[in-house]
């Protein structure tokens, strides 16, 4: 079936056809491309797993056709479908599934969900916990393998949520304690998928990444001051001409002390005589 509008995301193809459909590919490999399914959900654009394989273009063939189709802008983002998670089983999400549930979002709004008043502000999702502050901001908690309690931000889109990356450390609170209590939460049901990294990303590619990790400050080392290449020469020079003239009057010092005596005083005598003669 010929695509009915066709449009370029990074190194994707996406192909809209008259039903409704949408298909990815790209370029993989010696003359060959892959393809999949995508679906639009909210303001997301779900990128399929790979189920095709054919023959092509070459790569600079199929760069040169995709530079000149029009950017992406049914959504505001993309990201893998198999990245996502179901919320009430924890697996990933099949593909039948997430074309019902696509279907269905065409009927029910997706957007973005506030969750400003809400009565119950910790939940538990697999073994994170999801906290929902006061002023709305939704923040993530886990445990590791040292003992140790740490978290990060939360982004909510398009009835999906997505943990960012981890930003801090809470010592207050150890791994029994933390893992008792998350025992005793509800189950996270405020959104029907879930995705363990910040798989989220922007359709324009200008755009900053979502929930990105913050800059630190780099302990600044003190380093010692080099000496400019030619000063550095020059004191060697120096250094090396000093000892060298000390290392010669010594020689002299020495050479003088071993010399016969005669010899000195028959020098002075020989020029005695040649003053005379003059």
């Amino acid at each position: 079936m010929i695509p009915k509008h066709l449009y370029r995301l990074n190194e994707y193809r996406i192909s809209e056809f008259a039903d409704g459909r949408l298909w990815w590919d790209t370029h993989s490999g010696f003359g060959s491309q892959i393809g999949g399914p995508c679906f639009v959900y909210g303001s997301i654009l779900l990128i399929g797993t790979r189920c095709n394989e054919e023959n092509g273009f070459l790569k600079l063939e199929f760069n040169g056709t995709l530079k000149k189709l029009p950017l992406w802008n049914r959504t505001r983002y993309f990201c893998f479908a198999s990245t996502l998670l179901d919320v009430s089983s924890g697996r990933n999400i099949r593909e039948d599934r997430l074309q019902k549930r696509v279907s269905l979002s065409s009927m029910i709004s997706t957007g973005s969900k506030t969750m400003i008043g809400d009565n119950l502000r910790a939940f538990r999702l697999g073994q994170y916990q999801i906290t929902i502050a006061p002023d709305g901001d939704i923040s993530w908690k886990s445990c590791g393998g040292t003992n140790r309690i740490f978290g990060g931000p939360v982004l909510i889109e398009s009835d999906i949520l997505f943990m960012g990356p981890r930003k801090f450390d809470d010592p207050q609170q150890n791994k029994r304690e933390f893992l008792h209590s998350l025992r005793a939460l509800p189950q996270w049901d405020r959104t029907t998928f879930w995705c363990r990294s910040s798989a989220l990303k922007h359709v324009l590619p200008y755009k900053k990444p979502l929930l990105a990790l913050s800059p630190q400050k780099k302990s600044s080392i003190p380093q010692t001051k080099r000496m400019p290449v030619k000063r550095h020469r020059s004191e060697y020079v120096k250094q090396a001409w000093f000892q060298m003239t000390d290392y010669c009057a010594d020689w002299v010092d020495e050479l003088k002390a071993r010399w016969p005596q005669r010899v000195w005083p028959k020098r002075k005598k020989n020029r005695a005589i040649g003053n005379k003669i003059d």
